[in-house]
């Protein structure tokens, strides 16, 4: 959704040539349709109005922004609002119309707000601050009751609508792992075809190139299984079936020039050879391989979008005490300082195709699942580097290595 330049909201005296005694019958009457608000007495109604505020918003005009402090009342007078969340409000919640309140969550708890508020098409609202809630309607235990209610009724919706959206991400997962059903028969053809090239039938030849093709056929099967491993946990966190979180000893050495293997086919790798360098005594540590191996592709994905074109892509492994931190360093153009703020936090992308959920995975594998630290570094012109460190596994020192795949 395209949002115009934010610009501050105007008096209502400014813009809309409406009646001051109009405008306060049709106040009054639109507060009587609100049940926390027609609990109130008549004279009470009338000196809330009077201390409210009117707002003019055209459209596209921004009410309030998602992590904020304003914690207003607002009631829609005419047009509409948006209700919106994610850095380019993306994620649209809900559309609020004329007669309807927003705000009173922020109001009630004092937190910021969860969402940001934006006007469809020319919309006037009236605005009561934090003291006409407390001085008028706190005191009245009926109206706060109403007020429960409304926040109470949205929050079921809420989760209503959330369930709804669980269901289908848990049905299209579970036909995911259906559509996986035909790899088997492919890796039985391949299979065959592998015993030709590799000469182990007596009336056949060894032929030139089995090596490449033993190799994509072992690709496709982890990347087969992997896919099969991530259905299946997926699926039963929608089940809420307790499912123990399996760790092991892994060299992650091994594991980045296997996951680099498996993805320098990638259109965004092109052209932008992969450097690994290690110089950790010990690149033994204690990790679940596949979530590990998740965290590893979207970074070095990531960094390949941020590359131009024979650009290079480094990674680096070294020692932090009892942990191992692994660096992706990209050759891009770094992040904007209004964007830092939003890595690792939000469901926030640069790429037309993206969705944000990578970094966002990434942040919970690492921090929630390993204990570990995730972060990045960053400056205009030069590029950015994502690190994150893991447990190490205490072993014999090892000497120092020093890889390098081209993609």
């Amino acid at each position: 959704m395209e949002t115009s330049e934010p610009r501050p909201p105007k008096s209502i005296s400014d813009n809309v040539p409406v009646h001051e005694k109009q405008l306060a019958i049709m106040k009054l009457e639109l507060l009587k349709k609100i049940s926390f608000f027609k609990c109130l007495s008549p004279e009470v109604m009338q000196n809330i109005i009077a201390e409210s505020k009117d707002i003019f918003l055209n459209d596209q005009e921004i009410l309030f922004y998602e992590g904020s402090d304003n914690c207003n009342l607002y009631v829609i007078l005419s047009g509409s609002i948006l209700i919106a969340k994610g850095p380019n409000y993306t994620k649209h919640v809900t559309i609020l119309s004329e007669g309807e309140c927003l705000g009173e969550i922020s109001l009630i708890d004092q937190r910021p707000r969860s969402a940001s508020a934006i006007a469809l098409g020319d919309t006037l609202v009236v605005e009561f601050n934090e003291e006409i809630f407390h001085k008028f309607i706190f005191p009245n235990t009926e109206a706060l009751l109403e007020m429960m209610k409304v926040c109470s009724s949205r929050l079921r919706n809420d989760l209503e609508r959330m369930s709804s959206e669980i269901q289908q991400v848990s049905n299209f997962t579970h036909d995911m792992r259906n559509c996986l059903v035909p790899l088997g028969t492919a890796e039985v053809f391949l299979d065959q075809a592998l015993k030709i090239l590799c000469g182990t039938e007596d009336n056949h030849q060894k032929r030139t190139g089995w090596d490449k093709v033993q190799k994509g056929y072992n690709t496709m099967l982890s990347v087969r299984n992997n896919m099969i491993t991530m259905i299946d946990q997926s699926l039963a966190t929608v089940k809420k079936v307790q499912s123990k979180y399996i760790k092991g000893d892994f060299d992650i050495l091994g594991l980045i020039n296997e996951t680099v293997d498996e993805i320098n086919c990638h259109k965004d790798l092109q052209g932008k050879p992969i450097y690994i360098k290690s110089g950790a005594k010990n690149s033994m540590v204690h990790i679940n391989y596949l979530d590990i191996k998740r965290v590893l592709q979207n970074l070095i994905l990531n960094s390949g979008y941020a590359t131009a074109k024979g650009g290079a892509i480094n990674i680096y492994i070294k020692d932090i005490h009892d942990l191992v931190e692994v660096s992706v360093e990209d050759q891009g153009t770094g992040i904007p300082e209004d964007v830092k703020t939003l890595l690792l936090k939000e469901n926030y992308t640069s790429k037309p195709d993206g969705n944000g959920f990578g970094l966002m995975s990434c942040t919970e594998i690492i921090r929630e699942l390993h204990n570990g630290k995730i972060g990045f570094e960053s400056e205009l012109g030069k590029g950015t580097t994502f690190y994150f460190t893991l447990p190490v596994v205490k072993s014999d020192s090892r000497e120092p290595a020093t890889t390098a795949a081209a993609s």
